[in-house]
């Protein structure tokens, strides 16, 4: 009876959002205050990772096992910059990248008419340019990265976010040149702000937040879950009572792929990161 009975609690609790108050379940859930638990909020709904094991009613998670998904509801990430869960690329989905000329080795000229997306695409078109020794055609830095981003709170417990990445269906040449290592990989996290009208991080603490050194690209977190980031502090991320969204910080994820030439063909990839939690001592 008592996953029954935490769903009804959840349930009560995003009622109780909805009507404005200002206590999240974080102050009022039981498992959460006793045994520790990790929340994960896409700026509309959130999914619960405990440390209370329901399936056999026993605490709790062993350190270093991964903490227990209660439930999933927000299940995407966010554009950076962006809310409502909009950042999960599907397998039939493409996302180029801008070509930029360079005379000189170095300036990259206005070459490339852009339709506005960003992205190279049937609407973009190269203006008139000259070859000579030193023209190049690369990615233009712009078209180079991508980032997401999602926001995260926590109450009585420390743990570690690890990360697993595998690259699956490379076709083309780039199943020969561009491997998981040569993409880099930049996370880092921001305590408080206002991100597209979610105002997030009033009531939030960053205390004791360890991004792991050596984690520099995907290539890095092949083979097993590795950790990304420590969250070391006791009483956990939330401050003190409030909404959810003034109790969460965010968690942001740039990936920059390499320099690009014509040397190393044409092609398409498809990457996997896979975040999870670790309950630590």
């Amino acid at each position: 009876m008592l996953p029954s009975k935490r769903i009804i609690m959840a349930g009560v609790a995003l009622a109780c959002l909805a009507s404005g108050a200002h206590a999240s379940f974080l102050d009022t859930d039981f498992w959460c205050r006793t045994y520790g638990c990790v929340v994960v909020h896409d700026g509309d709904n959130y999914d619960i990772y405990d440390n209370y094991q329901f399936a056999t009613q026993t605490c709790c998670v062993p350190v270093g096992q991964q903490m227990i998904d209660f439930y999933i509801r927000a299940g995407n990430t966010n554009v950076t910059g962006e809310i409502g869960g909009n950042g999960v690329i599907g397998p039939n989905d493409d996302e180029s990248m801008l070509f930029g000329i360079t005379q000189d080795g170095s300036t990259i000229n206005a070459s490339l008419l852009d339709d506005g997306d960003g992205y190279l695409d049937a609407g973009d078109a190269f203006s008139f340019f000259t070859l000579n020794p030193n023209t190049d055609i690369l990615l233009d830095g712009k078209g180079r990265s991508y980032s997401h981003s999602f926001f995260i709170s926590s109450r009585n417990t420390r743990f570690s976010m690890r990360a697993l990445a595998t690259l699956n269906d490379a076709k083309g040449d780039f199943a020969q040149t561009l491997q998981l290592g040569d993409i880099k990989l930049t996370p880092s996290f921001s305590e408080s702000g206002n991100d597209q009208g979610f105002q997030f991080g009033s009531r939030a603490n960053t205390a004791n937040i360890q991004i792991v050194s050596g984690v520099d690209d995907l290539g890095d977190l092949t083979g097993q879950p590795t950790q990304i980031m420590n969250f070391g502090r006791r009483q956990g991320i939330r401050q003190r009572n409030g909404d959810i969204d003034t109790q969460t910080i965010r968690l942001d994820f740039l990936y920059e792929m390499p320099e690009y030439d014509l040397s190393m063909g044409t092609g398409s990839l498809n990457v996997d990161v896979a975040f999870d939690f670790y309950r630590e001592d």
